[in-house]
């Protein structure tokens, strides 16, 4: 019996220290990642958190292209990461809750990506591959050294 409640003790703190870890993460990437892989980067690769975390409000703009600039770019589609597949395509917007983890886009490139959202009249433009690692060091030489 006294074993039984040590192994509950034991478990029951793991699961507290796991639950406190998660806690700091924003709650944005779980729809990228997995709470497992999210800890495991926070315990083992934090350079990639602060980058993904940095990435949810810094990698794009939303930009207005009017009625005359929805057929000149793609739209923007949800994502399934888990399975991998592309899904419908956006149709509501809400800039205060956009969360960029939750859609199909190439980011990265040398030049800025284009996508329309829906029938908005808005454009999600994702920066190049150069604007975004200019944006992110200067983040990063600001960060520490005000820290």
């Amino acid at each position: 019996m006294k074993r039984l409640l040590i192994l509950v003790f034991l478990l029951f703190v793991g699961l507290s220290s796991f639950s406190q870890q998660l806690a700091s993460i924003d709650n944005r990437l779980r729809a990228r990642f997995s709470d497992e892989y999210l800890l495991y980067m926070q315990q083992n690769l934090p350079e990639d958190l602060e980058y993904f975390t940095w990435f949810l409000d810094n990698s794009y703009i939303i930009k207005d292209v009017g009625p005359s600039g929805m057929d000149k770019f793609p739209k923007l589609r949800y994502f399934d990461w888990e399975t991998k597949q592309v899904g419908a395509e956006v149709t509501d917007f809400d800039e205060a809750t956009f969360n960029i983890m939750e859609y199909a886009f190439d980011a990265g490139g040398n030049d800025a990506t284009a996508y329309v959202i829906g029938n908005t009249g808005k454009a999600l433009v994702l920066l190049s591959n150069k604007d975004l690692t200019e944006k992110y060091n200067k983040y990063r030489r600001l960060h520490y050294e005000n820290n």
